[in-house]
């Protein structure tokens, strides 16, 4: 008895349902946002510091700005030297094949014999020739080869001439300016020069059939020549990280009990960037009082679960007593909000401006109605605030938009219209940002336009709407206006085949459709739910189309050759055949009660009275009534008062 007393106060398994919703999105929300006490003073670069006055509770580092952290980024970058490997067997092997062509070549034109026997002063002519190819070889792989041009675009284009190179040489390294650094074209260029430079020294008479004019013209020196310095991009990735790595985040130091910043001074550059160090130290140093700061989360979270508990339990009684109503509202809130804490992490990566925020309220409003939506943003948008810098601006950039969004916007089924109210966000984002920038700067050059282009992606991404919208029809079983101006098309199948098959049917559903749409118009229904219950409602005829009067056209009532009870059930059996069809066609649950409720609980009037005057003793009245059940809401009712007005004029 006492248990059941416990399970009478807390209501049905639906109620222990909707209820353990709540709890579970509350519950995933506290373990989602981060878990840092938040910083209690809000400023902005630009304005007057609106708080008491302000001493460091505690020694902390001034951090550096992330412009300041980019500048010394760009510099190391700009700076750092490429690193390149020097190959010293190029050089050995290279100049012993050019001693080697060298002295092949002089046996080949018969030189070492005349030098010998006749023209003992050539000897050294040759021999300086050797020498001074030597040299040239020689100097030109001490300074170093690269392959061609392409190898020095690893240096910066824009670095001066004199920008030092890296060149490691078993196991030193030494630096030499980028542009004493020659290619291969380059080093056969120098070689050749020299060589000409000594044929100019010695030119005798007919000096174009002398043997060392013969032999010169015989050597090539880009056999003797090939790069020796390789670019080492292992080396030079890792030295440039090590760099970077280097960078110090602080450039200075706050003592405890030092002052920062008095009442009513402005929040200037070094002002506010102390003022980020120390933020950024005391929420760190709060991490440590996680307990408290969990439990001053969960109480606000709490709250605020609650409250949409409450109002929906006592202002929007049915869509709090629809479960899939509920998951939906608690899905897209618990979302978001995970959505934001996420981005929050990672702001290093994603803008809290890209965050399509207004989508809640475009989903809200598509499925219910203006006030639910309005509760809803407002919530959420407290939800989020709690986690932001700067709580009011946020507040108020997600709040106005979404207010203006609400309370204009009709939902959407058009494709048109989706594009128009992108548009509208953004007018409406950029007002609201360049307006708190102007207050905060009070110049129009200091103003962040980069943020702008973040906010035009963001109501891009409304775009969204669409296919979430259907996603959501499919996952939690609802219905949009979309969809129902789709199910109202007359080129679908189904009406195809009922206006093919049984075309006073058809006539006779679309006469319903515009009465039930034009009366559910007065009563502020949905008019698209009742025009496409309507146009549906009677597709179970298509089962025995010739039973029904509004098909025969012959003068020949197939009725007249039945008992009255046959043709009571054979009347009857449209409703139950109709919601087969509807489920074979895969129609939604929605649409498939019109078919349902469309006769409620009443009877097959004509046969059923004239039944009871061949029996009226007989209790009859189950074998001539409507399946049911009842309409259950205004769309339902109108649609069969629709029916028996349009059936009553024929």
């Amino acid at each position: 008895m006492e248990k059941r007393n416990i399970w009478s106060a807390m209501g049905s398994w639906s109620d222990v349902l909707r209820t353990s919703l709540y709890l579970i999105a509350c519950v995933i929300v506290l373990f989602a946002i981060p878990k840092e006490g938040k910083f209690k003073y809000e400023y902005q670069k630009g304005s007057p510091w609106k708080h008491d006055n302000l001493f460091a509770p505690f020694d902390f580092a001034i951090y550096k700005s992330q412009a300041e952290i980019d500048a010394e980024r760009e510099a190391i970058k700009r700076d750092s030297k490429p690193y390149f490997t020097k190959d010293n067997e190029v050089q050995v092997s290279r100049l012993e094949k050019f001693e080697a062509d060298f002295n092949a070549k002089l046996a080949s034109f018969g030189v070492s014999d005349t030098i010998v026997n006749a023209k003992s002063k050539e000897l050294s002519v040759f021999g300086s020739l050797r020498n001074v190819i030597y040299k040239s070889l020689s100097d030109v792989y001490d300074n170093g080869i690269v392959e061609n041009e392409q190898y020095l675009s690893n240096i910066d284009v824009n670095s001066k001439p004199d920008f030092l190179v890296a060149i490691q040489s078993e196991g030193i390294t030494s630096q030499k300016p980028k542009n004493e650094i020659i290619t291969v074209k380059d080093a056969y260029l120098y070689v050749k020069s020299d060589i000409e430079k000594f044929l100019n020294r010695h030119q005798g008479p007919d000096a174009e059939n002398s043997p060392l004019w013969k032999l010169t013209n015989a050597l090539n020196p880009s056999q003797w020549i090939a790069p020796n310095l390789i670019y080492d991009q292992v080396t030079t990735e890792k030295v440039l990280n090590d760099n970077l790595a280097s960078i110090s985040l602080t450039r200075d130091f706050v003592q405890h009990g030092q002052r920062i910043i008095y009442q009513g001074e402005v929040v200037g550059e070094e002002e506010f960037c102390i003022l980020e160090s120390l933020r950024r130290d005391y929420e760190q140093h709060n991490s440590s009082g996680y307990s408290y700061v969990f439990l001053g989360q969960s109480i606000l979270y709490v709250m605020l679960f609650s409250l949409i508990f409450i109002f929906l339990r006592t202002f929007r009684r049915k869509i709090f007593y629809q479960t899939k109503y509920s998951a939906l509202i608690l899905f897209i809130i618990t979302f978001t909000i995970v959505a934001t804490s996420i981005v929050i992490r990672n702001n290093h990566l994603v803008s809290i401006w890209l965050l399509p925020f207004l989508l809640l309220a475009i989903i809200i409003k598509t499925f219910f109605d203006t006030r639910t939506g309005m509760f809803l943003h407002i919530v959420t948008c407290v939800a989020v605030s709690f986690l932001m810098p700067n709580s009011f601006e946020y507040f108020t950039m997600q709040f106005i938009p979404g207010y203006i969004l609400l309370m204009s916007y009709e939902k959407i089924n058009r494709r048109s219209q989706a594009f128009l109210t992108s548009l509208i966000c953004f007018a409406m984002y950029s007002v609201i940002y360049v307006s708190f920038e102007l207050m905060y700067t009070g110049l129009p050059s200091e103003i962040n336009w980069k943020n702008l282009i973040l906010l035009a992606l963001n109501c891009i991404m409304l775009l969204m709407a669409y296919p979430l919208i259907y996603m959501f029809e499919k996952v939690f079983g609802l219905l949009s206006d979309v969809t129902l101006l789709e199910l109202a098309d007359s080129n679908r199948p189904l009406l195809r085949r009922l206006a093919e098959e049984a075309p006073g049917t058809f006539q006779h559903c679309m006469q319903v459709a515009n009465l039930a749409e034009a009366a559910i118009f007065k009563i502020d229904g949905n008019p698209h739910l009742a025009r496409a219950g309507a146009l549906y409602h009677d597709i179970g005829k298509l089962a025995a189309p010739m039973y029904f009067t509004e098909n025969q056209v012959s003068g020949i009532n197939p009725h007249d050759q039945l008992d009255y009870v046959k043709s009571a059930e054979i009347i009857i059996n449209h409703v139950i055949k109709g919601v087969a069809i509807a489920k074979e066609y895969k129609l939604p649950t929605q649409v498939v009660d019109f078919i349902k409720t469309h006769h409620g609980t009443s009877k097959a009037g004509y046969f059923y009275a004239m039944y009871k005057k061949q029996h009226p003793d007989e209790d009859c009245d189950k074998l001539f009534t409507y399946p049911g059940p009842r309409p259950i809401n205004k769309e339902m009712a109108v649609v069969m008062m629709a029916d028996s007005i349009e059936a009553a004029s024929r």
